[in-house]
């Protein structure tokens, strides 16, 4: 299973990068490297995030020419994780589970456990006789409530709750604690699902709010979320307050403002390789970017994501080029050679690729020079750069510099904000 992610990946990461040089690159570009290339953790992590409380990440990592492949020990067991940032948030859902964990040990628990008990059964009874009075405190709102559980009926979106759990206020209740603790509430990761759901369900019934959770649960173990989020606060609410159902409407509303036709948005909305958190922060990175054209071409670009790994992929290669219109300047979306870029006002290509560690091989030569016309056909571009999330292998960086690329690395996410 692994292998084919990161087959997918490769391939789907390939046609990204496809950019193009002068046909004459090939004579003065470095030799070519072979892959997978073997780097270590130790040279490419922070030393805080080498190893924690409950797990530690094996020093050998895998690359195959654009992610990184790590071997995450943990309590949990080992998991293969890729992609440094996805490593990043495994890393936290760690850490929050333990935090549940603790959690659940607690006083202030097991009192709101003992609440969650009769309030359960209450609350099932209530449902029966008395169902407007207890949407009442079930929800924000009658409609909202109706809404969100015909939706647990009829939607097939994998991170929608059940009607049960949906009424009771169970999934509303998941959301806000698995944002206090920064972690994405659709993640897969099923020791947190599993400890999230039993705190959840206490929290619903027993009066256990997210924050005291945080108070409890949380000392000494947490040093900042990862999450990939945008900095404007009121994504942390919107995620919180809306199911996937309801994100999606969302995010058929804002894509259509956009002049994303129909059935884009609809095939979009229905790409569960993404999270339903994942889904709504790529809208509102595109939302963010302003007044760009082309912005359909990203979408039908992530739209065709093949699976978990390329889908964030295309999620954070979206926030780096919203943030980079914002810091420098109106841009415009073109499909060259195969894959979306940025074209600034003032006549620069923008190439950003949310990879971990850029590699020169043979293939990607292959397609560069494949493509090298596409750029070139255009008369307005004075200049080209590279913008890479990681870094970029010496090899990489005298081939694009020998070719008039300015290449940027460690560019990062500055959206990458804490949920507190």
């Amino acid at each position: 299973m692994q292998k084919s992610i990161i087959n997918n990946a490769t391939f789907a990461i390939l046609a990204m990068l496809a950019f193009c040089f002068s046909h004459a690159y090939a004579k003065e570009a470095p030799p070519f490297q072979t892959v997978p290339v073997t780097l270590k953790a130790s040279t490419i992590l922070p030393a805080t995030i080498l190893k924690g409380n409950g797990y530690s990440v094996a020093d050998q990592v895998s690359n195959d020419g654009f992610l990184n492949t790590y071997i995450l020990e943990s309590e949990y067991g080992e998991l293969n994780v890729t992609g440094t940032d996805k490593l990043l948030a495994r890393i936290q859902e760690i850490k929050a589970t333990r935090a549940l964990e603790d959690l659940e040990r607690s006083d202030a628990f097991k009192d709101a456990a003992k609440g969650a008990v009769e309030g359960m059964v209450e609350g099932g009874k209530s449902l029966v006789t008395s169902p407007v009075d207890t949407s009442k405190r079930a929800a924000k709102g009658f409609g909202r409530w109706v809404s969100n559980v015909g939706r647990s009926f009829t939607s097939d979106d994998p991170d929608q709750e059940n009607a049960l759990a949906t009424a009771l206020g169970h999934d509303a209740a998941k959301r806000a604690y698995a944002l206090e603790f920064g972690v994405d509430p659709y993640t897969d990761f099923e020791p947190f699902q599993e400890r999230l759901g039993e705190v959840a369900q206490a929290a619903t019934a027993g009066g256990l709010i997210a924050k005291m959770a945080l108070d409890v649960g949380t000392e000494g173990t947490m040093v900042g979320t990862v999450v990939t989020v945008s900095s404007a606060a009121a994504m942390k609410d919107m995620i919180k307050d809306n199911p996937p159902g309801r994100l999606n409407e969302l995010n058929r509303s804002r894509l259509e403002k956009m002049g994303i036709p129909d059935y884009q948005i609809h095939a979009f909305n229905r790409n569960y390789n993404y999270t339903a958190m994942e889904r709504a922060l790529l809208v509102e990175a595109l939302r963010r970017m302003g007044d760009v054209k082309g912005r359909e071409i990203f979408v039908a670009y992530s739209t065709a994501a093949p699976d978990e790994v390329i889908a964030r992929y295309m999620q954070q290669t979206a926030e780096m080029m919203a943030n980079y219109i914002s810091d420098t300047g109106p841009a415009d979306i073109v499909e060259l050679g195969g894959q979306p870029i940025l074209i600034t006002r003032d006549g620069k290509a923008i190439l950003a690729s949310a990879v971990d560690y850029l590699v020169w091989t043979k293939r990607l030569s292959e397609i560069v020079e494949a493509t090298s016309s596409a750029i070139s056909d255009l008369p307005n571009v004075k200049s080209r750069e590279l913008l890479i999330e990681g870094q970029v292998d010496p090899a990489v960086r005298a081939a694009f510099e020998g070719q008039d690329w300015k290449v940027k690395d460690h560019v990062g996410l500055a959206a990458r904000d804490s949920l507190e």
